[in-house]
């Protein structure tokens, strides 16, 4: 038995069920302990650039994707958010992406310059790719899960963590379940 499927019916949230399979049972209490767990840094890798000539982070987004080609961005935070069910508003645009683009893409593309800490435009290497599916496209801009755009928003300070809790309200959460 896997150590998942023991740690999950030890604690309740998932019953066994007949042929073998699995039910999740308390979904809650699994996103609860998964967020209480989470760490941004430790689980990522991000490039953060200031965007002097800042459009509409929808539009931003679009123009990430479209420079991208086929290593096509994975948007989460709040351009994700807004796309689901917005609640807060942010001039950032955070993406997760294959690989870091090749030296002045960004730059040039954007306007922009490299920085240490506080970018308005953040491209982020996952160090487990697993964020990149399930994905959701909305309105032809490609979005991480709704349970990694709730996880990714509770740290992100600038009220991602009130976007974050409206965001799991809504009944049409999909939370990663379905």
């Amino acid at each position: 038995m896997s150590a998942v499927r023991q740690q999950l019916l030890a604690s309740d949230w998932a019953a066994e069920q007949r042929g073998g399979g699995l039910l999740v049972t308390n979904p809650e209490a699994i996103l609860d302990a998964w967020a209480k767990s989470d760490d941004w840094e430790k689980r990522n890798i991000t490039k953060h650039y200031s965007v002097v000539a800042q459009a509409e982070p929808f539009l931003q987004a679009r123009k990430l994707d479209s420079i991208l080609g086929n290593a096509r961005p994975a948007f989460t935070q709040w351009v994700a958010a807004s796309l689901r069910h917005p609640h807060t508003t942010s001039t950032i645009v955070t993406a997760y992406v294959p690989a870091f683009p090749s030296k002045g893409l960004i730059e040039n593309h954007f306007l922009a310059r490299e920085v240490d800490e506080g970018g308005n435009l953040r491209l982020v290497v996952p160090k487990d790719e697993g964020v990149f599916h399930p994905a959701q496209e909305i309105n032809g801009v490609r979005l991480v899960s709704d349970v990694q755009i709730y996880l990714d928003l509770l740290g992100a300070g600038q009220r991602g963590d009130e976007q974050a809790a409206e965001l799991r309200k809504w009944p049409d959460f999909a939370g990663g379940w379905k």
